[in-house]
């Protein structure tokens, strides 16, 4: 089995994916829903499935420039 928990605030946008909620409109609710799990899908990989269509310019594990870095770093503006 598979759970799900989360916290929201009952307004129109969840009163309307879940009418049951209308009276709790304007409240902060804990919502857990449950359900069975289900096979995960598994994708077997193709061998040379892209070849020719993806090509990598010669610089492309160089370093990033220092404000894009700081940007996946949490740091840039």
């Amino acid at each position: 089995m598979q759970a799900f928990k989360m916290h929201v605030m009952v307004d129109d946008t969840v009163v309307r994916a879940l009418p049951a909620l209308s009276p709790l409109r304007g409240q902060r609710v804990e919502i857990i829903a449950l359900g069975e799990a289900q096979p995960q899908a598994s994708v077997a990989p193709v061998a040379g499935g892209l070849h020719g269509q993806i090509q990598l310019k010669d610089d492309f594990d160089a370093p990033l420039p220092d404000d894009v870095r700081r940007a996946f770093e949490g740091d840039g503006p």
